[in-house]
């Protein structure tokens, strides 16, 4: 068995986002442009809780984030 290898990332810098609204949502990220699909979920770096255009979208509750759960 191999031994496990170090996280190259901090699962606790990792959010979730889900895309609770029944359309397509192209969001627009420091790092480009990122397509959300009705009813699906991303795992985004939690720095993107900065970008305004997601920030409203959270608040109009047309997507839902939480924090990343390592299973």
């Amino acid at each position: 068995m191999a031994p496990k290898q170090p996280y190259t990332w901090n699962p606790s810098e990792v959010i979730e986002v889900t895309n609770t609204s029944a359309e397509n949502v192209l969001l627009e990220l420091d790092s480009g442009r990122l397509r959300l699909d009705a009813g699906r979920t991303l795992r985004l770096t939690a720095s993107a809780l900065e970008v305004s255009q997601l920030t409203a979208l959270i608040n109009a509750g047309k997507i839902k984030a939480h924090p990343f759960r390592l299973k």
